[in-house]
């Protein structure tokens, strides 16, 4: 993939070149960095506040009282780990990490549920049913508050930042639901 982006860059950079566009090429290679800097410094500082707020619920008990909430309904989601305490609370904790929209601090959480999936996994080589639906879940999961979209549209100085929660909110419930109802049919039409 690198060799991919390479090539395209040259390309570009020769385009430009050959068509007479000095100017605009010399324009993006002195202000890319201040650009990329301005872009992702909000975002740096939104996710260290978001985890910042995740570490202090999670210290107050909070993600321990949400797992606790979701482990009934993951009960029946996962029939065959339902036994495995610890990969259940991995999974719950990455539902719930990403429920507030952060997918990078749940990323950790969502390797180790998948490790302790795979030591149930009869087929080594082939997802499980578990691990099919905890993906499910994990890529069309709720999202109650989105907080890289809020940075990323504060970052652009939009008119309201938090507008389209409503909206990804119903989308996130409906992606969810469908992929839940069709990994059930698919489950149990064998």
């Amino acid at each position: 993939m690198s060799i991919l982006w390479l090539c395209m860059i040259a390309f570009s950079i020769l385009y430009g070149l050959g068509i007479g566009k000095v100017d605009v090429l010399n324009n993006v290679f002195l202000n890319i960095g201040k650009e990329t800097f301005d872009f992702v410094l909000p975002l740096v500082c939104m996710t260290c506040f978001w985890n910042g707020l995740l570490n202090v619920a999670k210290d107050a008990g909070l993600l321990k009282k949400l797992e606790l909430f979701f482990h009934p309904f993951l009960k029946y989601l996962f029939p065959d780990i339902k036994d495995d305490k610890e990969t259940m609370g991995y999974i719950a904790t990455n539902i719930t990490v990403n429920m507030f929209g952060l997918g990078g601090a749940a990323t950790p959480m969502g390797l180790k549920a998948m490790e302790g999936m795979q030591k149930h996994n009869k087929k080594k080589d082939t997802a499980s049913r578990s691990m099919v639906t905890f993906l499910i879940l994990n890529t069309a999961g709720v999202t109650l508050f989105s907080t890289t979209l809020i940075a990323l549209r504060a970052s652009f100085h939009s008119q309201d930042v938090t507008g389209f929660m409503p909206l990804a909110l119903i989308a996130t419930a409906v992606a969810s639901f469908v992929g839940l109802v069709i990994d059930r049919w698919w489950n149990h039409r064998d």
